[in-house]
C-alpha cells in the first residue's frame, strides 16, 4: 500500500519555538522526538507571512497571485486543482481536522471528511457559522451558560484597539478539555479510527494555536514563569535605518511599546510558549496513536507552521512581514520508508515545496505543470548530494502594485515593498550578523555586487507575479474589514 501522510501545522508559530532547535523555552519533547526521526530543514520559509495565503498556496502548488488568494477570505481563482484533488485521484482518502481558512465554507476543497476549525469568532467573516469545534464546544460545555462562546471570543478580538494585550491574551475562559487543541486531536484520532483501512490516507491536522489568544488554560498558563523569559536579541533594535520597516511597522511599533512594559512582553511569551507546550503533549498523543495501531512505518509525518510571530523582536507582535521572525518556519519531515531520518538539511527552501513533495510521495507522476511554482524535497529527503537552487521567495499583499516580496539566497536577505508609481523600497540583510536582521545592508558597498545580483533577481519575480494577480477577488470578508 501507498504511504500515509500525516501533515500537521500549526498556526503563527516562531521558527525557533521547538526545543530541537536548541533553546530551553519552549519544552517540546514530542516534537524532539519526531525531529530525531525527520528530516529537519532549517531554513524554511513561508510563501507569505499570513494564513490562508500561505495555507493555499502550499494547497494549490502556486504563490498567492497565482492561486488567487492573495487575502484571508478570498476565494482561489476558478479552476485551481488543489493537492488533496490530486490525491484522492491516488486513491488516497483525505482528511481535514481543525483549521484550514478557505472560502466558501460549504466547499471541501478536496476534503472527504472534514471537522472544521477556522476561527472561533465571527468579527471577520463568518466562520463561525462553520465550526464543528464550535457546535461541540456549545452542546457540551456552554449548554447551561447562558452565553455563545463566540461572544466571548468577539470580545477578545475586538479589543485590538481599546485594549490590545487582551486582543493578545485573550480572557482564558476555557478549561483544558474544552479547548481547540485536544479536540483537533480527537477528531484526528476518530478519522483514522473510522477510515477505509483499504486505502492510504491523507490526514490534515490543523491547529488555531499558538495565533493569538496565546493564552493557554490551566496548567499550561503557569507552566513558565514569565520572570525568567528572555527578550529577543531584535528586541532592542532601532530600526531607524531600515525604511520598509518604518513605513509599514513603525507606527505599531510605537503603540505596542507605549502600551506594553518589558514585563507585559514577557507575560505574552510565556503565555505563547505554554500554549505551544500544550500543542506539543497533545501531538505526543497523536504519534502515540499511530505506534500503537501499527501506521508509524508506513505514515510520513510532516510538521510544519503557516507562517511566524514577531513574538516580541523589534518589541512586535503578529505577523505581515518579511523578516525571519515572520516568515522563517519549523518544518520537518519524517519519511514513511529509508534510513536518511535525523539529518539536519541547512538549503533554503519553502514550504510551497511540500505540495510536491507530498505529490511524489503519492506517486502522482503528473503534477509538474506549466503553472506550478512548487518543488518537491524528496532529493532531498533521499540524497545528501543532491544538487539544489539555494534560494526561495515570498510575497504578501491583495495589491499587485502594493506589495512586499523576498529573496532568500544563501546566507542574504532582500526585500521589495512596492509603492505603485513611485519607486520601490529596498532593505536587505546578511543573515550571518550576529544579530540577524538589524544591519540594513542595502548600501553598503562591500555587498553592492550581491546587491545588484539580487536586485534584479527580484525585481524579474515581483513582475512574474504581478501579472499572475487575479483581475477580479471573490472576498468574504465583512464589509471589507482588515484581519489581523
Amino acid at each position: 500500500m501507498k504511504p500515509n501522510i500525516l501533515m500537521i501545522m500549526t498556526d503563527q508559530q516562531r521558527f525557533d519555538s521547538v526545543s530541537y532547535y536548541g533553546k530551553k523555552v519552549p519544552s517540546t519533547p514530542h516534537l524532539d522526538s519526531l525531529a530525531v526521526e525527520s528530516i529537519v530543514f532549517s531554513n524554511t520559509y513561508t510563501p507569505s507571512p499570513v494564513c490562508a495565503p500561505a495555507r493555499a498556496a502550499i494547497k494549490s502548488g502556486q504563490y498567492p497571485p497565482g492561486c488567487g488568494v492573495i487575502n484571508n477570505w478570498v476565494e482561489f481563482k476558478e479552476g485551481t486543482e488543489l493537492m488533496t484533488d490530486r490525491l484522492i485521484k491516488q486513491d488516497y482518502s483525505t482528511a481535514l481536522c481543525g483549521k484550514l481558512h478557505f472560502v466558501p465554507h460549504k466547499n471541501n476543497f478536496g476534503f472527504q471528511y472534514r471537522k472544521l476549525n477556522d476561527a472561533p469568532y465571527s468579527t471577520y467573516a463568518d466562520d463561525d457559522r462553520y465550526s464543528d469545534y464550535l457546535e461541540w464546544l456549545r452542546d457540551n460545555y456552554f449548554d447551561d451558560k447562558n452565553i455563545d462562546p463566540v461572544v466571548l471570543f468577539d470580545k477578545d478580538e475586538e479589543s485590538f484597539d481599546s485594549n490590545i494585550f487582551q486582543f493578545s491574551m485573550g480572557s482564558d475562559f476555557r478549561l483544558e478539555e474544552e479547548h481547540d487543541i485536544p479536540w483537533t486531536v480527537e477528531e484526528s484520532i476518530q478519522f483514522m479510527e473510522r477510515r477505509d483501512k483499504e486505502k492510504p490516507f491523507f490526514l490534515f491536522t490543523s491547529f488555531f494555536g499558538p495565533h493569538q489568544p496565546y493564552m493557554p488554560p490551566l496548567p499550561w498558563k503557569n507552566m513558565y514563569d514569565h520572570k525568567e523569559i528572555e527578550l529577543p536579541p531584535q528586541f532592542y533594535a532601532s530600526m531607524e535605518k531600515s525604511p520598509i520597516f518604518e513605513k509599514t511597522v513603525g507606527n505599531l511599533r510605537k503603540r505596542i511599546s507605549e502600551t506594553y512594559s518589558a514585563q507585559d512582553y514577557k507575560k505574552l511569551l510565556a503565555a505563547y510558549y505554554g500554549q505551544i507546550s500544550m500543542i506539543d503533549h497533545y501531538i505526543g498523543k497523536l504519534l502515540s496513536y499511530l505506534k500503537e495501531n501499527q501506521l508509524w512505518n508506513n505514515t510520513m509525518i510532516i510538521f510544519v507552521s503557516d507562517h511566524g510571530d514577531y513574538m516580541g523582536a523589534y518589541e512586535l507582535f503578529f505577523k505581515g512581514q518579511m523578516y525571519d521572525a515572520c516568515c522563517k518556519v519549523p518544518m520537518f519531515i519524517k519519511p514513511p520508508h529509508g534510513n536518511s531520518r535525523g539529518a539536519i538539511r541547512d538549503e533554503v527552501v519553502n514550504s510551497l515545496d511540500l505540495y510536491g513533495t507530498i505529490l511524489d510521495i503519492a506517486g502522482d507522476q503528473k503534477w509538474k505543470k506549466d503553472n506550478i511554482e512548487s518543488r518537491s524535497l524528496v532529493d532531498l529527503l533521499n540524497n545528501d548530494n543532491t544538487k539544489w537552487r539555494n534560494e526561495t521567495y515570498s510575497i504578501i499583499g491583495e495589491k499587485k502594485d502594493y506589495n512586499l516580496t523576498m529573496l532568500r539566497k544563501d546566507h542574504l536577505k532582500l526585500m521589495r515593498l512596492a509603492c505603485g508609481e513611485d519607486e520601490p523600497i529596498y532593505e536587505m540583510y546578511d543573515l550571518m550578523d550576529e544579530i540577524a536582521e538589524v544591519r540594513n545592508i542595502y548600501n553598503v558597498d562591500s555587498y553592492k555586487y550581491e546587491r545588484e545580483d539580487l536586485k534584479h533577481q527580484l525585481d524579474k519575480w515581483w513582475k512574474q507575479q504581478r501579472n499572475k494577480y487575479p483581475e477580479k477577488t471573490i472576498s468574504h470578508r465583512k464589509n471589507n474589514v482588515k484581519s489581523k
